[in-house]
């Protein structure tokens, strides 16, 4: 199969040149609605980019259906497309919403194309820098520069284990792994919060940190950089040992993603594990 990888890349540099970036500090009191709580936003840009894309990454592949973070929103029914048959682009216009609506750039816009359930491709943009970065299944990962260079990704690891710096962002709802965590997180580097999967899994790709835990499995959030993460060299599981698919259900065990088996298996007993 013939994936256009630069097309798709070209598409959402479009997108966050045109659409995302020009409203970027400017948004008005009208232009930011809240979904269901004062953590979950979306504004004219999020629907704006969507609809942009939705279309034209249809058409690059004839037949193939696009399930977008704010079309789900209006429509949770299309979630369950990404557990048939088929090609489907998963969409998220703009990750770290929150960041974006209040003019901070910890924000992307990411996109993967799913194939019978499971990411076969990923795309990562940083809309204020113009850094993409990209995975193909069985080939590899790559950062695009603006300028058009590509750099291949292989996820560098720290010298000891002690040296690992991660994301904590598993929620409140696990109080027992919170609690546990903060019990034993002296073990590592410390953590850190970006509010924004867009963001931390490029910085695990570039090795600024190196592991990070999650507690929903929000296929837009996940899906394109676990791909990007395991095609540097890195490991994405959950805590029960799954691997991690695009069409899983929110919810269900935890995500590690980590720069190395040896890595994921440390975090996983020294700090997760009873």
């Amino acid at each position: 199969m013939t994936i256009p990888m630069q097309a798709v890349g070209d598409l959402l540099l479009q997108a966050g040149r045109d659409i995302i970036m020009p409203r970027f500090r400017r948004l008005r009191a009208e232009d930011i609605v809240e979904k269901t709580s004062h953590r979950d936003l979306v504004t004219i840009a999020d629907e704006e980019a969507e609809a942009f894309l939705t279309p034209r990454l249809e058409a690059l592949m004839p037949g193939s259906r696009a399930v977008g973070e704010e079309a789900v929103g209006r429509d949770p029914a299309l979630l369950a497309l990404l557990g048939q048959p088929g090609l489907h682009w998963l969409i998220d216009p703009i990750d770290g919403t929150a960041s974006f609506a209040v003019g901070c750039a910890l924000f992307g816009s990411m996109v993967a194309l799913v194939q019978d359930g499971d990411a076969i491709a990923s795309w990562l943009l940083d809309p204020p820098t113009g850094r993409l970065y990209m995975a193909r299944k069985g080939e590899g990962a790559w950062l695009r520069e603006p300028d058009g260079e590509m750099q291949r990704l292989t996820m560098p690891r720290p010298s000891s284990l002690a040296h690992l710096s991660g994301v904590a962002n598993y929620g409140i709802s696990d109080r027992t792994l919170a609690m546990r965590m903060a019990q034993r997180i002296d073990r590592t580097a410390g953590v850190l919060n970006m509010r924004c999967s867009g963001q931390e899994y490029p910085a695990m790709a570039l090795g600024q940190i190196h592991w990070a835990i999650y507690g929903r499995g929000i296929p837009w959030d996940h899906a394109p950089g676990t791909l990007l993460i395991s095609e540097a060299g890195g490991v994405a599981r959950r805590l029960n040992g799954q691997l991690y698919r695009a069409c899983d259900p929110p919810g269900g065990s935890p995500l590690l993603v980590a720069c190395g088996e040896e890595q994921w298996d440390w975090l996983k007993t020294g700090l997760f594990d009873p």
